[in-house]
């Protein structure tokens, strides 16, 4: 079929085209009034006793401190394992989130392979609200805290021989994610395109289907002339 094909079948079948570039306008003024997110990502580390962040032997890379961190986020998600994306340095909310909470270990590898290198928490909040945020920050900030000392308590561990747990001062900040206008133009651009296409496909796939119908309708009428006429004739 020629592009000059196209348009007139489109033409001929407009209301199917028109429906859908008024479904697509709906559509798109609706993410675009849905507006920004509030997002959060929350590092709390994990070190060997009496020891900061810039010690070279503060045990962040230490494959028990590392385990201990993970079983942490196991108690913390309540058994279930947390979910996993293609690629671990993506945002939470890339993934369509809107409103929810991730804990889990710093990954530096993929969805297929993970690789735990660090005794790192990371925590991912994204919310509607900046106090929705900030709620759920410090109530899984004070959680992680709380079932690294009752973890370390039940195995009686000395207070001054416990690993302990810090959070990144820097990373209590919460910030404001929108939407770019080079960002939105570009959306309404794909939905325009996906309109126009699938719109051509539905105006191409009605006209056959009506041709067809017509055609078959068309058969029949003659089949039908066709026994008529040889009944008169045998009368005869």
């Amino acid at each position: 079929m020629t592009v000059r094909e196209l348009m007139s079948t489109m033409l001929r079948r407009w209301y199917i085209p028109i429906g859908l570039l008024v479904c697509a306008a709906l559509v798109t003024g609706i993410l675009a009034r849905d507006g920004g997110i509030y997002t959060t990502k929350t590092v709390v580390s994990f070190m060997r006793p009496a020891s900061t962040s810039l010690s070279p032997t503060n045990g962040a890379n230490d494959t028990s401190v590392i385990a201990f961190a993970g079983v942490v986020v196991r108690e913390t998600n309540n058994g279930r394992p947390p979910a996993r994306y293609s690629t671990s340095d993506s945002p939470y909310y890339g993934a369509g989130v809107r409103e929810g909470v991730l804990v889990d270990l710093a990954n530096s590898g993929s969805q297929w392979a993970s690789t735990f290198s660090k005794s790192d928490i990371e925590i991912q909040i994204v919310g509607r609200t900046f106090d929705w945020v900030k709620t759920r920050q410090k109530e899984v900030v004070d959680r992680v805290l709380s079932i690294s000392d009752a973890e370390q308590a039940a195995l009686e561990i000395p207070s001054d021989d416990r690993i302990t747990a810090t959070v990144a001062p820097i990373t209590m900040q919460i910030d404001y994610v929108s939407p770019s206008r080079k960002s939105q133009v570009a959306t309404g651009a794909a939905m325009l395109a996906v309109a126009l296409i699938v719109g051509a496909w539905g105006s191409i796939t009605v006209d056959r289907l009506r041709v067809r119908r017509r055609f078959a309708a068309g058969s029949q009428t003659q089949v039908s002339s066709q026994r008529n006429s040889k009944g008169t004739s045998s009368c005869i």
